[in-house]
């Protein structure tokens, strides 16, 4: 299936970016505020410090919206890790890197994380089919990078196909918990580091046991 692009009448990269995240705020403020189907683009545009003319240089209709929501989150997430981890050569530390990186790029992007869940029913087949490979794009990056932390020990496959669609999905739990997290816990620091700590235990059993034993006592 051909992959969806939202057509603009702008050439400006860098000006595309910024009036698109404009948008994306003014309008994740309406959604929530009315959702997605009471919403106009008139309010979206107003809200976004932009005139219909203006706005629709950039999308063509409100459905585009969601698609450059997702777009814009994807994209922010893989550009964010990657350079995190750039520089890092230790495997396992180039994952920790990766892991924290990523907890923070939700915590930030919760109002994003939060409208994205909401309307991801809105999507249109297109739309739905290049933000499902994008999602893949980043499994991927976890998939690779424990991989890499694991390199040379038998690892159990199922586990670390399992444990790469996992990770980058367990940080959510800020966004749809945070107004229970916030009252419990003294920070959001605190529960970032927690959240870190569990999972990098959990991702200690992707190699076989025998295996792990034996490099225990190598130690």
């Amino acid at each position: 299936m051909e992959k969806r692009a939202v057509k603009t009448k702008i050439k400006n990269e860098e000006l595309i970016d910024r009036r698109r995240k404009q948008i994306i705020d003014g309008a994740i403020k309406v959604f929530t505020a009315k959702g997605f189907h009471k919403s106009t683009v008139r309010e979206i545009a107003k809200e976004a410090g932009l005139t219909m003319g203006s706005l629709y240089n950039y999308i063509a209709s409100k459905e585009d919206i969601i698609h450059i929501v997702y777009d814009y989150i994807t994209r922010v997430l893989r550009e964010e890790m990657s350079k995190a981890i750039a520089g890092i050569e230790d495997p396992e530390e180039r994952l920790k890197a990766a892991l924290y990186q990523n907890l923070n790029a939700v915590y930030k992007n919760q109002e994003i994380i939060m409208f994205i869940y909401k309307e991801s029913a809105s999507l249109d087949k297109k739309s739905l089919h290049t933000v499902l490979a994008r999602e893949t794009d980043y499994i991927e990056l976890f998939e690779e990078l424990l991989r890499e932390r694991f390199k040379g020990q038998d690892v159990n496959e199922e586990r670390l196909r399992l444990a790469a669609d996992l990770l980058p999905y367990i940080p959510v739990i800020m966004t749809f918990r945070r107004w229970s997290l916030k009252r419990r816990f003294e920070s959001m620091d605190n529960v970032m580091e927690g959240i870190l700590d569990f999972v990098l235990k959990g991702i200690e059993s992707i190699p076989e046991k025998m295996n792990a034993l034996k490099n225990d006592e190598r130690k």
